[in-house]
C-alpha cells in the first residue's frame, strides 16, 4: 500500500469527477449546515442517503473530506481544496443561469453592485439610471460598502462588481480595472473662514470640528499620517455618521470639515460646499472596478459599465498602474 508521501496516479480522473459533480451541491450543503442531519433536512433526503453520497464522493477522490466529531463535520485539508473549487463551480452556474435568463427574456438580468464612497455620490446612481432607461428589465442591487466588506462578498459570489480603491494585494481569480485617479479633499461650506484664505495650512485644519463616516477607517489613518508629517496631533471627530446627506446638512450650517473624494465635487457643490485650498495635498489613489472575468459576458454588467464610463470626465480617464 502506498504511503501518504508516495507519488501515484490519482484514483479519480477529471472525467469521473465530472460525472460525480452532482454531489458537489450536497457537499457544500453539509459544509453550510455543519452536520449530515441538518443538511439532509435541508435537501429533503434521508441521513443515510446523504451519507452514502458523501462517501461516494470520498471514495471516488480517494480522500476523506470530513472529520466526523460529536460537534459536527469538520473539513479535512482535502475537503478545504474541494470546497474552494466547488464554490467556483457554484458561482459559474449562477452566471450561467443569469445569462440563460437574459436569452429567454431579451434584455433581462440582475446586477449586484457595491460602490464605495468615491462612487456612491453620483457616478453609480447616474449610471444605473441611464442603463435602466435603455434596459428597464435589468434589476440592480446596490450596496454602499468599503472594500474590507465588499471584496469577501465578491469572492464568495454574493456580489457581481465592486467599485472602490484598487487594493495592493490582488486575488488572481478577479479582474481589476483601473478607471480613475481620485484625490482626497477637505470640504467646508462656502462661507467657512478657511475658504476665505488663499492657502490653508495643516495647523488651520486642527482648529475646527470634523465629521467622519463611521466606516472611514482608511480615511482616519490618512488623517493621522497627514498631521504627523506636520508635527501636529490629528483633530478629533465631533460627529460620526453613516449618512452623507446628514453630513452635508451639518456642514451647510456650521464650520465642520470633512475629508471626501474628489468625485464628490459636484454633489458637494449642490449643497454649497467646496474643497479648501490646501498647501499640502492629502494624496491620491487609483480606483476602479473589481469583478470576476466571467461577469463580462452578462449584458447587465456590460450595459452598466458602458453607462458608468460615459459619465466620467474625459470618457474615461484611464490610469496606468
Amino acid at each position: 500500500m502506498d504511503s501518504p508521501g508516495t507519488n501515484h496516479e490519482p484514483q479519480i480522473s477529471p472525467a469521473r469527477l465530472l460525472r460525480r459533480s452532482h454531489l458537489l451541491g450536497d457537499f457544500l450543503t453539509v459544509i453550510a449546515e455543519g452536520s449530515i442531519r441538518q443538511a439532509a433536512d435541508k435537501i429533503a433526503i434521508s441521513q443515510s442517503a446523504l451519507t452514502r453520497r458523501i462517501q461516494d464522493l470520498e471514495e471516488g477522490l480517494g480522500a476523506s473530506l470530513f472529520e466526523r466529531t460529536s460537534r459536527g463535520m469538520t473539513l479535512t485539508p482535502f475537503g478545504e481544496v474541494l470546497k474552494h473549487h466547488a464554490q467556483l463551480v457554484a458561482i459559474t452556474c449562477q452566471y450561467a443561469v443569469s445569462e440563460i435568463s437574459e436569452l429567454l427574456d431579451g434584455e433581462a438580468g440582475e446586477l449586484r453592485i457595491s460602490a464605495g464612497p468615491a462612487w456612491a455620490y453620483a457616478l453609480v446612481p447616474d449610471a444605473i439610471a441611464a442603463m435602466q432607461t435603455v434596459r428597464p428589465k435589468i434589476r440592480v442591487s446596490l450596496l454602499d460598502l468599503i472594500n474590507d466588506v465588499s471584496l469577501p462578498m465578491l469572492a464568495s459570489g454574493l456580489l457581481d462588481v465592486v467599485l472602490g480603491g484598487l487594493p495592493a494585494t490582488r486575488d488572481p481569480q478577479l479582474e481589476y480595472e483601473p478607471i480613475l485617479e481620485i484625490e482626497h479633499l477637505v470640504f467646508a461650506n462656502e462661507q467657512h473662514p478657511l475658504n476665505q484664505l488663499a492657502v490653508v495650512e495643516a495647523a488651520h485644519l486642527s482648529a475646527y470640528p470634523w465629521i467622519w463616516f463611521t466606516t472611514g477607517a482608511a480615511s482616519r489613518e490618512l488623517m493621522v499620517s497627514y498631521f504627523q508629517q506636520a508635527d501636529l496631533a490629528p483633530p478629533a471627530a465631533t460627529v460620526e455618521t453613516s449618512s452623507a446627506q446628514s453630513a452635508f446638512r451639518l456642514m451647510q450650517h456650521s464650520n465642520y470639515l470633512m475629508l471626501l473624494p474628489s468625485t464628490a465635487l459636484g454633489t458637494a457643490a449642490q449643497h454649497g460646499l467646496r474643497p479648501l485650498p490646501l498647501r499640502t495635498s492629502f494624496g491620491h489613489y487609483v480606483a476602479g472596478m473589481i469583478y470576476r472575468p466571467s461577469v463580462r459576458r452578462l449584458k447587465a454588467f456590460t450595459s452598466f459599465r458602458d453607462a458608468l464610463l460615459q459619465r466620467l470626465p474625459g470618457r474615461p480617464q484611464q490610469v496606468r498602474l
